[in-house]
């Protein structure tokens, strides 16, 4: 009987391997055949099939099914529990399965381990949603699989987090599950665990905390992840800093990806909330603040909606085609804009007209908009409000055609009107200027256009009233004058009376007409006037104050921006701005030097005499980070157009004889090279009397201002990625910098960087030559950080390990030379870990072994590798985890052409 039972079992175990479509009439067969069968000699059948697929760590669908199988039989036989109060007890098989699988957790083999926890989390999803199990069992599985959760296979880590499912509460603050699924999301080194955490975790303060961070994770699987466990919680659980900031991260991800999870997942969902109603959304996101933000996410959700939604929500008057003055406010205009920009892009001609109006009609409707603020007296607030209001309006009035001349002029006027009063904005300056290139086609109207503008702005003029007393003499004149009159005014009085005598009409008419004209002078000199007064047009002293600075300065960069040379007209402006450098307000002085740096842009002999001007920034007493980014960034844009042999900035050849390499290269640093101040540098290199720039700057990466630091890091960048400078030292620099643990909250810097080393290994030719350079020193550098410093935080086999992926062959410049960096590396490596006096740690090294990819070709270099690592080994045969690594190093290096060691072999060396 119990042979019969063991093949009816194997038989069903085999039949339900193959499609799930026969596992119901299976679990009947087998349901049948545990009720007929002793409890013992079916669990002893049973378990001998069961550990089987237990074995197999790939997957499969064989082995998915069975298990499947497995999960589905369990639960059929366990009974849920309606009344909380009742106290059913577990069946005996269950109970024996779940002391199985926890016997078993911890086995030797990771395949055992694997689908121990991956069966476990199928058995307990397949209980029911009302389900519910004993405290000891529960505990139990939570102790287990709490160890499991520390295992050394991310695999298996992965599997215990689903296991661990369905025994957290979210609710609980100190509930165990949930503290250790926010400590994997954080901090666990593999990213298909975070993944797998950020998966199964419930939902409350804690873990979106944790979620809100995942989003900026390294890997993009975890990013998208964090989106969609962020899009089922409400978004009124989010402030609004923290909205605007998820949809500026995900809609500007590098990876599209989590674009489109995004834009098609946590956006909706948004939208949602507030019942589709676009103008709410916005208000969530603040119109004012996310303005940026608010626009990518219209633009986003606008092409999954119709035309006819999208207008219906626009609060506009069907006959006017304009909002009402009493529903302007800052979403809808907003929502106005982007609508009208959307349906342009478009071309959909048609909806366009019915909601804007005639250009000229347009014009009006801001200018009395302009009228109406400028004279009401409001609260800050509301000021800003009107303030962004206008800018919007002014950005719809960018999408006219401006082939209409009345519309046009209007146009013209109102920017000028925008320009000339005192209700603006840097933005709305900005604007108006920019979209003046339209109205004004010609380059030298429009810069004299603007140039005046200045000047009245500067210099405006003054209407004042001067007052004279009548004298004596005038007086006198006046009374004569008047008695001549008079004896006129009687002889044409006499000529009147005989002409009427003569019936001589017409003549007497025409006398008449001189004599009423006659009667109104005489009274006109008999009023005694008092005084006579003049208008005199008076020029007041020139303005300097800060904002008329920095509105004109605005408009000065903002023009010089559309020009491709540097008019007569433009250096007298430049004027203005090399006297405003001088401003005691430092947002004056920020926008002078970027006026000046333009005007170096535009002309090779200015940029030649005032790039030390930009460079002596840093020289100020009192230092501003702004002032100075305002510089640097003027600075890399010079050295980016002309190139550093413009300004006699020569690259300094090293003395070195000795060296094989036909390519010079700039030594910018040394390994002993300490931290020191910009202003130390700057005098030092003034006493010397050569100003190494390239030096000065490389100094800014290590400065305590983020801002500062970071654009530092991105203009070296720039000067390596287009070869204005060579250097290994920097390279060694931004590595570090890369990974240095004081830069993990800059999240631009660490995309601008990662985005540089991917495209100077495949555009820069001896990109992988120089990272060669930079290997060892870069190690040298971390191994010998004090303890204090962050850098002691930094793996430096993850160091290792990037450089050596960078220069893999398959970096290379298309077309390039065929120089294998791996090639010389090994033997620097090997030769490093020979050096007894190297105090690069050696296990970094010798585990870096296993991720070259060599391709020696001459029998020589085969025959020196293999001694040296004999030597290697002999050195290390003491210590098994070593040896383990440079094995594997011997296996991949024996079969060249076989894929990667596998990551539980790697696993394994590091245990």
């Amino acid at each position: 009987m119990k042979r019969n039972t063991n093949n009816y079992i194997k038989e069903i175990f085999h039949s339900v391997q193959f499609n799930k479509t026969c596992h119901q009439s299976n679990l009947k067969k087998l349901k049948k055949c545990y009720e007929q069968t002793n409890e013992s000699d079916f669990w002893n059948c049973f378990i001998s099939c069961f550990k089987v697929p237990l074995t197999f760590a790939q997957r499969h669908p064989r082995v998915e099914n069975t298990l499947e199988f497995v999960a589905k039989f369990a639960a059929s036989l366990y009974s849920a529990i309606n009344d909380n109060e009742s106290e059913e007890p577990m069946c005996p098989f269950l109970s024996n399965l779940f002391e199985f699988l926890l016997r078993n957790h911890s086995a030797k083999d990771i395949g055992v381990r694997f689908r121990v926890c991956h069966f476990l989390n199928m058995l307990l999803n397949s209980m029911g949603d009302q389900a519910f199990i004993d405290d000891a069992v529960c505990d139990k599985i939570t102790a287990s699989m709490m160890d499991r959760l520390l295992d050394r296979s991310p695999k298996v880590r992965a599997q215990a987090i689903f296991a661990l499912h369905r025994l957290q509460d979210p609710t609980d603050e100190q509930c165990p599950v949930i503290k250790m699924y926010i400590f994997h999301a954080s901090k666990d080194p593999n990213a298909m665990v975070r993944k797998a955490a950020l998966m199964s975790m419930g939902k409350n303060q804690s873990t979106l905390q944790v979620a809100l961070r995942r989003t900026r994770d390294v890997d993009e699987a975890v990013r998208k992840m964090a989106y969609e466990f962020i899009s089922k919680v409400t978004v009124r659980s989010l402030t609004i800093t923290q909205r605007d900031q998820l949809l500026n991260d995900g809609l500007k991800d590098r990876s599209d990806i989590i674009k489109r999870t995004v834009q098609n997942v946590l956006l909706p969902s948004w939208l949602r909330h507030f019942n589709g109603k676009f103008i709410s959304l916005i208000t969530a996101l603040d119109a004012e603040i996310g303005t940026d933000v608010s626009v990518l996410a219209l633009d986003s959700l606008f092409k999954n909606t119709t035309l006819n939604t999208l207008i219906e929500q626009l609060p506009i008057d069907k006959e006017t085609k304009l909002i009402p003055m009493n529903k302007l406010s800052s979403e809808t205009v907003l929502y106005w804009r982007c609508l009208v920009k959307y349906v342009q892009r478009e071309s959909c001609t048609e909806e366009l007209e019915t909601i804007l109006p005639e250009l000229s009609m347009f014009c009006n409707y801001i200018s009395d908009f302009l009228t109406a603020i400028s004279t009401q007296q409001t609260e800050t607030w509301v000021n800003h409000m009107q303030k962004f209001v206008l800018l919007q309006l002014f950005e719809i009035v960018t999408t006219y055609d401006l082939s209409d001349e009345v519309g046009r002029k209007k146009l013209n006027e109102l920017i000028r009107n925008i320009l000339m009063g005192n209700y603006w904005t840097e933005k709305l300056v900005e604007c108006a200027v920019t979209h003046l290139k339209n109205v004004i086609p010609d380059v030298n109207s429009r810069l004299d256009t603007l140039a005046n503008i200045i000047s009245e702005i500067r210099l405006p003029l003054k209407e004042t009233i001067t007052q004279t007393q009548i004298t004596e003499e005038q007086q006198h004149e006046i009374n004569l004058k008047r008695a001549k009159l008079k004896v006129k005014l009687l002889e044409l009085k006499e000529e009147e009376y005989q002409a009427i005598q003569d019936k001589q009409y017409l003549k007497a008419d025409g006398l008449k007409n001189q004599i009423n004209e006659l009667n109104k002078e005489i009274v006109k000199l008999s009023e005694k006037p008092q005084v006579t007064q003049t208008i005199v047009n008076e020029e007041i002293k020139e303005k300097s104050d800060s904002a008329t600075m920095i509105k004109c300065l605005t408009i000065i960069c903002t023009m010089m921006q559309s020009v491709t040379s540097l008019t007569p007209t433009l250096k007298s402006l430049m004027q203005i701005a090399l006297d405003s450098l001088d401003h005691p307000d430092d947002k004056v002085h920020i926008l002078a030097l970027k006026a000046v740096s333009i005007c170096c842009i535009l002309d090779r002999e200015l940029a030649k005499q005032h790039i030390m001007m930009l460079f002596l920034q840093f020289s100020l007493e009192q230092e501003n980070p702004d002032i100075w980014i305002v510089a640097l960034k003027g600075i890399f844009d010079l050295l980016l157009l002309y190139g550093l042999e413009h300004f006699d900035i020569l690259e300094n050849v090293p003395d070195n004889t000795g060296s094989k390499s036909e390519k010079s290269r700039t030594k910018l640093f040394t390994d002993t090279d300490t931290e020191v101040s910009v202003t130390s540098l700057r005098k030092s290199e003034a006493e010397r009397g050569n100003c190494n720039f390239i030096k000065i700057i490389a100094g800014l990466l290590d400065n305590a201002n983020q801002g500062l630091r970071t654009v530092a890091a991105e203009g070296l960048c720039k000067l390596l990625l287009h070869r204005r400078i060579t250097s290994s030292s920097l390279l060694s620099r931004l590595i570090i910098l890369c990974y240095n643990p004081v830069n993990d909250s800059d999240f631009y810097l660490r995309q601008c960087l990662t985005g540089f080393f991917d495209n100077f290994v495949t555009f820069v030719p001896d990109a992988h030559m120089l990272l060669e350079e930079a290997y060892l020193p870069t190690l040298q550098i971390l191994c010998n950080a004090p303890d204090i410093s962050p850098l002691q935080e930094i793996d430096p086999y993850e160091v290792s390990r990037f450089i050596l992926n960078l220069t893999r062959l398959e970096t290379r410049k298309p077309g390039g030379e065929n120089f294998c960096a791996h090639n010389s590396l090994v033997f620097s490596i090997l030769a490093e870990v020979l050096n007894t006096e190297s105090n690069i740690d050696k296990e970094t090294l010798i585990k870096s072994l296993k991720d070259l990819h060599l391709e020696l070709d001459d029998n020589t270099s085969k025959k020196n590798l293999q001694e040296a690592i004999d030597k290697v080994m002999e050195m290390i045969v003491s210590d098994k985890r070593l040896v383990r690594y440079v094995e594997l190093f011997t296996k991949k290096l024996n079969a060249p052409n076989a894929i990667d060691v596998a990551e539980d072999e790697d696993t394994e060396a590091d245990e």
